[in-house]
């Protein structure tokens, strides 16, 4: 948790149907057992993010279309990482975690020299043992709803069950979203660019109920 600390502070009208559901999958993306860190974490933001304008750069980390290509490339089918073996975890790091991580470090300094401004970067942050992917997004939903005034997603974000989320964060909250080469990545275009990576995630097996979620609340909003 200490090293954590350090990292992070070195810089129209709807119906109840649709209200009831809204609030439904939102309540079953609250449920974490880790919620005394996440508070914490979210907390410690807070104290670094003084400004009235901060920057949010949404990126696969585990998964996305990298996963897919690493996938296809081996030939195997889409393995839940939170329950995935340790030499499988390894190969995934180099070759998923690590180039995802650093394409989009490219894009975020890019960000913070063209604009200026504070870019928060969710690739920076180190594995914690014990949190799920389900942590992972709703930390990260904290950080956008409480402090993110413009979001920025990387390329093939579309992939990314997290990346997905964070884009019906974003929208949910009016926050206005940009590609990562600033172009504005309006609600319709980003569901479109989700229904066409659907087939794609299925054809390799994944389990695309959760974007499918997703999705349908996007279209809805």
């Amino acid at each position: 948790m200490y090293q954590l600390l350090k990292l992070l502070s070195s810089k129209p009208m709807i119906s109840n149907q649709t209200t009831n559901h809204r609030a439904n999958f939102e309540n079953s993306q609250n449920q974490t057992t880790n919620h005394f860190n996440i508070t914490m974490m979210v907390e410690v933001y807070k104290s670094v993010l003084d400004t009235d304008e901060v920057f949010y750069c949404s990126s696969p980390v585990t998964s996305g279309k990298r996963y897919i290509d690493w996938l296809e490339s081996i030939g195997k089918k889409f393995v839940d990482i939170d329950s995935a073996d340790e030499n499988y975890r390894i190969l995934h790091h180099q070759e998923v975690i690590t180039p995802n991580r650093q394409h989009a470090q490219v894009i975020i300094q890019n960000l913070r020299h063209k604009t200026g401004k504070i870019v928060v970067d969710p690739t920076a942050l180190p594995h914690i043992p014990g949190w799920t992917q389900q942590d992972w997004r709703f930390f990260w939903q904290q950080v956008i709803e409480y402090y993110i005034t413009t979001a920025f997603f990387i390329n093939d974000w579309q992939y990314s069950n997290g990346c997905v989320y964070e884009f019906w964060v974003a929208q949910k909250k009016g926050i206005p979203t940009f590609s990562e080469t600033q172009q504005p990545l309006n609600l319709k275009t980003g569901v479109n660019l989700i229904n066409k990576a659907i087939p794609r995630l299925k054809k390799r097996e994944g389990n695309t109920e959760f974007i499918e979620q997703v999705l349908q609340d996007l279209e809805k909003l």
